[in-house]
């Protein structure tokens, strides 16, 4: 079965409004008044949420006040609005929780009343960097703030919505009577502000890739756009058109997926691509009481494995693309769920040892609250049981289409190399200009890196990102070739892409060239990576490089960008990227080609620092004498010596780096 799932011919128009539940009849949570349910959940559970729930009952509701929606056009601020909308919606989530746990304190409910009732005064539920009007995109006159006459529905709207509708789901019934019009308000608002403009409008260009490109927010949207339909939307013709809607919508996603199951936003965004269109699926199934075949297909098999090829190890993932490599808002609950629907026991022993032994329904996460995904796990009774269990690591993981490679010295195990490499082309979603870009990990701590992103501005998602430093080729482990790096653009791109593999090595072939602009002068750079897996003992990555030009090249660099502190080696040819503890790598190249300078990147953005520390480095082999021919091998093999102390190493200066980073000017130094 290649290709596609064909969602419109499993799970057709005339089989939606056949099986289609009326409203009231179905829910994917149980209700307040099922006191079996909600007294079955554990102690532990219970005091959190009722801790977290009456930590805010004496304060104020956060203030919205239209000058916080208005930075982002003024300045680009995101957060300053989104932070006390999020923080409003959070207070939400924990009452409804907490008024169905504990429905005899009252205060509980009115909570709720107070949460449900300030979300339907807001102007708008869209965040401000989404909002047509702020944009002045769609035939919109530009201003500061949003029209509440023709709502933009994006992830901001959606997430409210299905908030609204689980509140309705779980505490309907109680909120009707305090005052039934709580409810029919509740449901107005939803329907006015996210179901009708989804129904009524074609300019979503994330619902079939007019506009934009089809990414998370396909399924991300449409998985609580489904919950929304079924839990809020009254009238029955409505919900069946909304619903078949949304398996259009759906099909229209998975028809531009790469059958290998990867994800070009790179795994910070799985959590809202991959598993979001999950939960879309489990939800149609669950409505419509069939699955069609559909969690047997390869394609939804594949995507569920997308998590496991790209986990390095601690904590640590392989962060292609926006995204931290310390991923912080996952979801196992849902990943091991979808292990079980797939029947793929090793993707749901993956999500259990992200568990680890945080709480099942309501672990530590930096993410934003999820009522959706709180409450799922809350009555996942085989979630709840499951024992610990160990990350599978599998050897190696090759995704053709996505052109990503992640291989590691042994499976099973964090100890040991682990390389991870792209081709890919430069109009990915979340692009960076990256292709022919490399990781590289010492037991499961990424040593040559890549930085990820920043903290999300106006100049993220507009024709200024690629002067932002993290974007850019000059700051991935690519070639610069006559002061020139890659540019963005769908013809930016690897050609003969082809990996291989024996029982002791690992490679993966790719032609740069053609990711570079002409003013490059390139004809060919061929780049071959290698996980070396030696009978002696003699254990290696190995990055050769082979080029050719139409004429000898002004200059020609090859970048590394470093997690670690690192040391240039008396006599050059060798540097040492340590850790601040544990094993190091020890760097190996042609002297007599190549000279060697370090520069040091100062950090101040949390979104870096958090993962990083307060600086990154990045280390330049410059060629003595570029010809129109050449080639080179980059050797990388673990340091089994113990890290050495900053101190003890002689520091000289080797120029200056000009370099914005967060505000901060950079140095450049050798250690």
């Amino acid at each position: 079965m290649p290709g596609y799932p064909r969602l419109t011919e499993l799970f057709p128009s005339s089989l939606v409004a056949a099986r289609m539940p009326r409203i009231g009849e179905w829910s994917p949570v149980p209700l307040a008044a099922d006191r079996g349910a909600w007294e079955g959940i554990g102690n532990d559970t219970r005091d959190r949420v009722l801790q977290a729930a009456a930590s805010t009952l004496e304060e104020p509701w956060p203030s919205l006040p239209a000058s916080l929606f208005a930075r982002f056009a003024r300045d680009g601020d995101r957060w300053d609005h989104q932070a006390p909308a999020a923080a409003r919606r959070e207070r939400l989530g924990w009452a409804v929780l907490a008024a169905a746990i504990s429905p005899s304190s009252a205060e509980f409910l009115d909570e709720v009343m107070d949460g449900v009732w300030a979300l339907c005064e807001e102007t708008s539920w869209v965040l401000p960097a989404h909002d047509f009007r702020v944009l002045g995109s769609h035939g919109r006159e530009r201003g500061l703030l949003p029209d509440p006459e023709c709502p933009t529905l994006d992830l901001g709207a959606s997430m409210t919505a299905v908030l609204l509708a689980l509140t309705d789901a779980i505490v309907g019934e109680e909120l009707d009577r305090i005052d039934p019009l709580v409810r029919r308000r509740l449901r107005r608002e939803v329907s006015t502000r996210v179901l009708q403009p989804y129904l009524q409008r074609d300019d979503w260009g994330w619902y079939d890739g007019s506009t934009a490109k089809l990414n998370n927010w396909n399924p991300w949207i449409h998985s609580e756009l489904l919950l929304a339909t079924a839990l809020t939307e009254e009238s029955d013709e409505v919900r069946g058109t909304l619903v078949s809607r949304i398996v259009q919508g759906l099909e229209n996603y998975l028809a531009a997926h790469p059958e290998d199951g990867g994800c070009d936003e790179g795994p910070h965004y799985w959590w809202r691509a991959g598993a979001s269109l999950f939960e879309c699926l489990e939800t149609l199934t669950s409505l419509l009481g069939t699955d069609a075949g559909v969690f047997d297909h390869p394609l939804i098999r594949a995507i569920a494995r997308y998590p496991l090829a790209t986990w390095i190890g601690d904590g640590w993932a392989v962060n292609f693309a926006d995204g931290p490599a310390r991923p912080r808002e996952m979801g196992p609950a849902v990943l091991h769920r979808y292990g079980r629907r797939t029947d793929q026991p090793e993707v749901s022993a993956h999500a259990r040892a992200l568990r680890g032994g945080a709480d099942a329904a309501t672990p530590e996460t930096g993410g934003p609250f999820d009522l959706r995904r709180i409450s799922d796990a809350l009555f996942d009774a085989d979630w709840q049981a499951a024992g610990p269990a160990p990350f599978p690591l599998p050897v190696r993981s090759w995704l053709p289409d996505t052109q990503v490679l992640v291989t590691r010295a042994a499976a099973g195990t964090e100890r040991g190399l682990l390389l991870a490499a792209k081709g890919g082309h430069n109009d990915e979603s979340h692009n960076h200009n990256d292709v022919g870009t490399f990781i590289v990990a010492l037991d499961a701590r990424p040593l040559l890196i890549d930085a990820g992103v920043g903290t999300y501005r106006k100049e993220t998602f507009s024709p200024e990102r690629y002067g932002i430093w993290s974007m850019t080729s000059e700051y991935h482990n690519v070639p610069m070739v006559n002061g020139l790096g890659q540019p963005p653009g769908p013809g930016f791109r690897a050609a003969a892409v082809a990996h291989c593999c024996d029982g002791t090595t690992d490679e993966l072939r790719c032609d740069l060239a053609a990711a570079y602009p002409p003013e490059a002068g390139l004809t060919r750079w061929q780049r071959t990576f290698r996980l070396v897996r030696d009978a002696d003992d003699d254990e290696r990555i190995e990055i050769g490089d082979a080029w050719g030009c139409s004429a000898p090249p002004g200059s020609l660099a090859l970048h590394l960008l470093a997690g670690g502190d690192v040391a240039l080696a008396d006599g050059g040819g060798r540097a040492v990227v340590s850790p601040s503890a544990g094993r190091g790598l020890i760097l190996g190249w042609n002297a007599g080609a190549f000279t060697a300078s370090v520069e040091t990147i100062p950090l101040t953005d949390p979104a870096f620092t958090r993962v990083w520390g307060s600086a990154i480095h990045r280390l330049v082999l410059t060629a003595r004498r570029p010809a129109t021919e050449g080639e080179h091998t980059l050797t990388v093999r673990p340091d089994s010596r113990p890290p050495r102390p900053r101190g003890d190493l002689d520091p000289a200066a080797e120029g200056e780096l000009a370099l914005d980073v967060s505000s901060s000017a950079s140095s450049t130094r050798s250690l």
